[in-house]
Formats: structure tokens, sequence, C-alpha cells
């Protein structure tokens, strides 16, 4: 099948033209187009870029917030035979400029807000234009009204052919462990993998994707906005998190796409609100009941006992996705408890990106107890994907003694390489047998279902001096669990053989308040540093001692709290920016290790 990310769209332009499929709040209403609304803007800026006299296959930037107008912009791009380099609004202008450079492109588009960002550049070698509001009918210059005034070309750019194997995007990954790499996908790629996906999230045209995370990640690109459009649902866009509940309850959204991250943030302000309300002990009553009657019988009431909650989200909500970091199974089961499905995939942005999805079914999920002891999976390969494991004699692992190795994928639905990176594609790519394979990086295990489980990530498995690997990971998500611990990174430090194990802390400073002034201890390092090691080694205790942490140091405080690590745009923990002990982040080590 010869199918672009063009046709997708055209698909439900045809079928239901007048359908929604955008809407999102300007601040006094909410603005909605229909897929054929779409459809003629992209026609009209698709146009403005024939008569600019872009070949097909060159390069354009689009970095702007998530708005109808960035959905244009990507459309009118790939649409037209173009390539569409979407960057992270987050990003430092050195980083931004940089990026621009290294991509050859020559015509940006760009949001206002973020023009300051540009500054580095040369701006008089680029076509600038500005993403602003589609509602304006004034043409200034710059603007995208101002390209979408060549009516004539129209016809041009309709003729234009196109070919799956034609290059549709690069996306700079987040860089967690180094330097960004752009990974160019195909029209292939992304259409294979929207349409794969459609057998784990079963989204209709009569869904309502609620979509929160930056577009120029690779993960909502596909699975909140290609997908949605396939199915020709209809996408509700809300860049406000402090807007986010608002809005569920006015559009009554069935789909929510997140990171691990928004769904702790968003549970806690559930949480909060209910304590707020003055309703703390019959929200905590609830959970009890919810958990004891699941363990009794195996059935989910929670929908039933907390469905004021369900109604101040709109009332529809059919399944929250995770993807983009591992899903702690502690949070999974916290929305268990308040009738919420919220289950994981696995992916990257070399899979364009979804690689995997634990399936949902709504009798398992409210009449068993099948996805309690599965909410760590990350579920079985999408259709079309392929996943082995190899042995990684690097890191002592080998498939025959442990089950485990390292996840190796092939599909129509992995990137072709990465842009202007031999070195990268010659050691990320291998032959097995005949076929060509891609190195994730990741290490997993697969159970008798056929359901993957990511242990840990290749560069980050800690090999002890006694041989034992340990993956930072899995002892985070026990950290985290405690109340006076907002956030945890373990890494690796040098030993004579090997290294050790050693974890940076930064404490809850609101918990952390309470429990000293509670306990009568005095709000010192000493102090603060006694009961961290204290609370460290009582969450710990369930977990092997190989894997404690044999030094900790806590981060910086500055007054208001205690310094939190820097992120990536998916709120990934940047690792690599981070050493132990010698960050200028860190206070002070104390001396010491665990009694083993």
């Amino acid at each position: 099948m010869n199918c672009t990310i063009r046709e997708l769209f055209l698909k439900n332009v045809n079928k239901q033209p007048k359908a929604v499929f955008l809407e999102i709040w300007n601040g006094k209403e909410y603005e909605r187009f229909s897929y054929a609304d779409m459809q003629a803007l992209v026609e009209k800026l698709g146009a403005g870029l024939i008569k600019l006299g872009i070949k097909k296959g060159e390069k354009i930037i689009l970095l702007a917030e998530n708005s109808p107008a960035w959905v244009l912009c990507f459309l009118a791009i790939v649409s037209g035979g173009w390539v569409v380099i979407p960057l992270d609004k987050e990003l430092k202008a050195k980083e931004i400029c940089e990026l621009i450079e290294f991509s050859d492109a020559k015509i940006i588009f760009v949001s206002p807000g973020l023009f300051h960002k540009l500054e580095p550049l040369k701006l008089k070698d680029f076509g600038m234009y500005f993403v602003d509001g589609l509602k304006s009918k004034e043409a200034e210059e710059g603007s995208l009204a101002s390209l979408m005034k060549a009516e004539d070309f129209i016809e041009k750019y309709n003729s234009i052919q196109l070919n799956e194997d034609d290059l549709a995007s690069i996306i700079f990954t987040s860089g967690t462990t180094g330097a960004a790499k752009g990974v160019m996908l195909t029209h292939k790629n992304f259409v294979s993998d929207v349409i794969s996906s459609c057998d784990r999230i079963k989204i209709k045209c009569s869904d309502n994707m609620f979509l929160i995370l930056p577009l120029h990640h690779a993960f909502p690109l596909t699975a909140g906005l290609l997908l949605p459009m396939y199915k020709g649902a209809r996408i509700v866009i809300e860049n406000n998190k402090k807007r986010m509940l608002k809005t569920m309850q006015e559009r009554k959204p069935t789909y929510l796409l997140g990171v691990p991250k928004l769904f702790q943030l968003l549970y806690e302000a559930m949480a909060s609100e209910a304590k707020r309300q003055g309703r703390e002990k019959a929200w905590l009553k609830g959970i009890s009941l919810v958990r004891k009657v699941k363990q009794l019988t195996g059935i989910n009431i929670g929908r039933l006992l907390f469905r004021g909650l369900h109604k101040n989200m709109g009332g529809n909500i059919k399944l929250f996705v995770s993807g983009g970091a591992p899903l702690p199974p502690s949070l999974a089961k916290r929305y268990a408890y308040l009738g919420i499905p919220l289950l994981q995939g696995w992916g990257m942005t070399e899979l364009s990106p979804v690689g995997t999805a634990l399936p949902f079914s709504r009798w398992r999920f409210y009449f068993s107890k099948y996805y309690e002891n599965r909410f760590s999976s990350i579920g079985p390969p999408i259709q079309g994907l392929k996943i082995r494991l190899i042995d990684n004699p690097r890191k002592n692992l080998y498939t025959n003694l442990s089950g485990e190795g390292e996840l190796v994928v092939s599909g129509p639905m992995v990137t072709p390489g990465y842009y202007k990176d031999e070195s990268a594609n010659s050691s990320s790519f291998i032959r097995i047998g005949n076929e060509v394979w891609f190195k994730t990086g990741d290490i997993g295990k697969v159970d008798n279902e056929g359901n993957f489980y990511i242990t840990g990530r290749d560069k980050y498995i800690i090999v002890t001096p006694d041989g034992k690997n340990v993956y930072p990971e899995e002892v985070e998500e026990v950290l985290n669990q405690s109340p006076l611990i907002q956030e945890s990174l373990v890494l690796g430090k040098k030993a004579s053989q090997g290294e050790e194990i050693a974890a940076i802390i930064s404490p809850d400073i609101k918990n952390l308040s309470k429990f000293l002034e509670e306990n009568g201890i005095s709000f010192n390092w000493g102090s603060i540093y006694g009961v961290i090691y204290k609370e460290m080694h009582a969450v710990l205790k369930d977990i092997s001692p190989y894997k404690w942490p044999s030094d900790f140091a806590l981060t910086h405080y500055n007054g208001d709290g205690f310094e939190i690590f820097e992120k990536t745009t998916t709120l990934k923990i940047r690792r690599e920016l981070y050493k132990f002990p010698t960050h200028r982040n860190y206070y002070s080590v104390k001396e010491g290790s665990w009694p083993r």
C-alpha cells in the first residue's frame, strides 16, 4: 500500500468534511475547525510555498506552541513533499539556532512569542513567517495570511506526487543521554505506525482526544494528532495545565495522552482538591473500599464511587495512555482505584514512535484482576513490528541465563537512519540473518503471553564490583514512593572495580517541613540528612541490599525548596548533566554507607 500522511488526512476530508477536527480555547471561546476548513487552509498555505519556489524535499523549521496553526503548517508542509522539522520551544536560543543551522533549512515558521530565540541567527539568510491566529483577516508582512494569497498555485500544489518513501519529517530526540540526533521519518514510517496503533488505541470518529503534550515530540504527534485524524475524531488542544480539568469538564474527552509526570501531577491536583473541599477522609475511605472489593471480587467499583470526579473530567473518559517514560505501577494502581484505566505503551522517536502498547479491555479492567499484575508491562508489539532480545556481553546480559536482553526491532515504522550522522547509523543498526534490525538500547524481558517489560536502559545500567546489574529506574521508583522525597536520581560512581551505587535526592519541602515540626527536629542540614537517611533505609527494605545506594547527596536548598532535576519537555531527567558528587547543585555528601 502506497499511503502518505496527505492521504490519511484527505480520507476524512472527503468522508466527513463538516466534522470538527480541532478546537482550542482562545481566551474567550472555543475556536473550531472542521476537516474541510483545515483542508482549505492547507491548500492556501501550500500554494503560497509553491509560489516561493521551494523544491520538493527541502526542509522547513516549525517552532511554535500547539495550535491549529501548528497543525496547518505541519500538514501543508508534508502534503507538499517538503520535510518538516518541529523544534522544542523550551530549548535555549543557542540550542535552537544550532539545530536550525545543522538542518540545512532555509524557511522558518515561528510563533511571535518565540521569535527572540532566533536572534543568534543571521535572519537575512532565512525566509521567516509567523505562526499566528487563523481567524485573522489581516495579511501583514511575514504572517501566514500573507503567504496564503496565492490561490492560482493551488492546483499545482494538489498535483504534487508523493511517495511513501519520501522523507516527511526530521525529529530531534530529547537528548537525555547526550546530544540530540535528527531522526528521519518517512511517510511510510508514520502511516504504518498510525494504522497499526489503531489496534491498541481503538479511537472512533465519535471520540475526542485531549491533546496537552507538545507536538514537536513524536508521541503526541503520532498518537495525539495523526491517529485521531486518521479515524476522523475530534482533537481538543489545551496548552495551559492549570485549565486542564476545566477544559476536560467542558469538552468531555474520551482519551488523554500523557507522560508519567503529567499523570502524577494530575492525581496530586485531584487529591488536593478533595482535601481543600474537606473530603480527604471520604477520598481515602473510598480508595480503601475500592481496593478491598477489587481484591476480594475482581470488580472495580471506582467509577461508581468516584462518579463526581469522573463528571468533573467530562464523564466520558475511556482510557488514559502513558508514554515517553516508564510508568510506575503504583501510579497506574492509584488511577485504577478511581475507576480510571491508565495503561502504558513503549516506543521511541526512531519507531515513529509507538512500538508496543498493553491492550485495553473494559471487561478485564472492571471485572477481573487481569491488569493488577501487568501494570508494569508495555504490552506486545503492534502489528508489523518485530522485537527480539539479544545478548549484551558488555553488561553481562545473556538471554538464555536471565531471560533479559537488549531489544532490537524491525518493521515498516523503523527510521531509515539519523540525519547527517553516519557514526550513529553504523552503531545503531545490525544485520541478523537477512534482516536489518535497530538497536533500541532498552533492556527488557518477555512473558509467556508475549507482553514485554522494560527493565532499564543499556547506558544507565550500573555494574557493581560483584558483577551485579542494577537498574537505576527500579531504585528511583522505590525511593520516589516516600512522601519525603519529591525526586531521586540513581547513578554509578567509580569504584576500584565496577561502580558503586549513589543517589541524589531532592526532598519534598512541604512534607519534610511538616515531619520535622511534628517531631521537634530542627531544620538544618545535619537533621535533614539524618531524616532522609532513615527514610531511604525504610523504603528500600523491600528490594535486594545490593541495589541500595552506598552514598547519597541532597540537591541545593534555595530558600523556597530543594532544586529539582533539569528535564526534557517530556519530563524525563536529563541524566547526562549529572555526575556524583561534583555537580554544582549538590550541597554535600554524607559519608558512610548502608549497613549490609
